[in-house]
């Protein structure tokens, strides 16, 4: 070996080390999840986004660009910052989102649900109806129509009329199915009306239930919920907390749980432990009460019930 090969033999070394030194770096960097800008000559950690869709197979755009795959995917060596992202397939609606990236953490839009534009729309009565109602069990469909009541399977199979009556009021403002299921409670600003389910006028016109109106209020009725015993309803009027016990005609026996020093505002009704929220001041949003009315209170207000009656009749 001469003395120029020798040469070009450490040249060749030397340089090498340099490039091995010099890119170590930047694979060490890149395989780390950091990127170099070699524009503004700075390091930066990269970020993921995570993209899943219903149904899959839809095109994904980043900044109006598509991307190479489709739903589900990972897109991954992003820069931290914010990107407009759109999921797109044909013959449903696109989704589209503003989506942040940050450094070596993983953005996950993956519940994402793409709606069909073709929307089937199915006619399940042709009943002028004034007024439905779904329980929660999804079981029947009521109709509350000028001719009676009425229900039907969901899909508007097997109509039934269960009760001539037809006073409906033309402003309902809620309606709820007791917890036994034996009854369907609704309401409008001035009156509560109660339908029994369980049969009660077969003989008399052929009616397999009855509606009541249970309630006139001077005061107007924000809401009402069922107790989870479905004898008992509780209702906010005005700025009173009271309780009504339900039974088939006869007067009932209403008792007034609280007076508010305002209409009460923000009431919610917790149905698993019989409890009413709500606020008693729409000036201060802090003043928020719980009023416990599970069974123990109801045997409480009808001690205190019974020895008020004691009184009275003793007086007498």
């Amino acid at each position: 070996m001469n003395k120029s090969d020798r040469v070009i033999r450490h040249v060749a070394f030397f340089f090498s080390l340099a490039l091995y030194l010099t890119l170590l770096p930047i694979i060490l960097s890149y395989s780390l999840g950091y990127h170099i800008d070699f524009n503004k000559l700075i390091i930066y950690k990269t970020g993921i986004l995570s993209i899943k869709s219903i149904p899959s197979g839809a095109a994904i755009y980043i900044n109006g660009n598509i991307y190479p795959d489709i739903t589900p995917a990972r897109i991954e060596e992003l820069r931290p910052g914010t990107y407009s992202v759109e999921v797109k397939r044909d013959g449903l609606f696109p989704w589209q989102k503003e989506l942040t990236v940050r450094s070596n953490m993983v953005t996950r839009a993956e519940n994402i649900l793409l709606f069909p534009m073709l929307q089937v729309k199915e006619k399940v009565s042709d009943r002028e109806t004034d007024n439905f109602f779904i329980p929660d069990d999804r079981s029947q469909i009521y109709y509350m129509t000028k001719a009676g009541l009425y229900k039907t399977n969901l899909d508007g199979s097997n109509p039934k009329r269960l009760s001539s009556y037809s006073r409906w009021p033309s402003d309902i403002t809620g309606k709820k199915l007791s917890p036994d299921g034996n009854k369907i409670l609704y309401f409008n600003e001035n009156g509560i009306w109660i339908i029994y389910l369980n049969g009660l006028r077969l003989p008399a016109g052929g009616d397999v239930v009855e509606v009541e109106e249970v309630l006139k209020s001077a005061d107007v009725i924000k809401d009402v919920f069922w107790h989870s015993g479905s004898n008992h309803i509780i209702f906010v009027a005005g700025r009173d907390i009271d309780v009504m016990e339900i039974g088939k005609g006869g007067v009932k026996n209403i008792v007034t749980l609280n007076r508010c020093n305002h209409q009460p505002q923000g009431v919610y009704y917790d149905a698993y432990n019989d409890s009413l929220y709500f606020n008693d001041s729409p000036a201060d949003k802090s003043n928020l009460y719980r009023l416990d009315l599970r069974e123990k209170f109801f045997g409480k207000l009808m001690e205190r019930i019974k020895k008020e009656f004691d009184i009275i009749y003793d007086q007498k």
